[in-house]
């Protein structure tokens, strides 16, 4: 899969333009690998109008979350054993959607994956590893798993 050999580290900023984003990327693949051969923007990745992607966060509140997005375990996200120094660690769930209603390109399934980590804190695990090969359905939507390592 594309996506799994492809360098890129999630920060803060929330992007507004896909073109930015990708040229971004084109230059963290020339930074870390000396080339962007493997970067193939518009290869799809997800032959779904619709998915779900998870992935790990420190959240202060339910309030961090945006509107498409859900707790895995909500019911014991925000116990005190969860806590270091007011945030609590959580599994994200959050529901994306094509935008031409099929599937999903490289460029716009990192872009929309880095957007919703943007106003979370990651803690040291900034830098993207991949995504499952295999993907579960869960909730009748297939479910990736965004691997972020440090």
């Amino acid at each position: 899969m594309t996506l799994n050999e492809i360098a890129w580290s999630f920060s803060s900023k929330i992007y507004t333009s896909t073109e930015e984003f990708n040229q971004e990327i084109i230059d963290y693949q020339k930074a870390i690998y000396k080339t962007d051969e493997k970067w193939k923007p518009n290869e799809i990745v997800f032959d779904f109008p619709e998915l779900q992607i998870q992935y790990e966060a420190w959240i202060t509140d339910a309030s961090q979350l945006l509107d498409n997005e859900t707790l895995l375990d909500e019911e014991d996200a925000f116990d005190e054993d969860n806590s270091d120094q007011g945030m609590f660690q959580v599994e994200v769930v959050s529901h994306l959607k094509a935008d031409n209603g099929a599937n999903f390109t490289a460029l716009e399934f990192l872009f929309k994956s880095h957007n919703q980590q943007a106003n979370k804190e990651l803690g040291d695990h900034v830098f993207f590893e991949g995504t499952d090969e295999d993907l579960n359905i869960i909730d009748g939507l297939p479910l990736c798993y965004i691997a972020c390592g440090s």
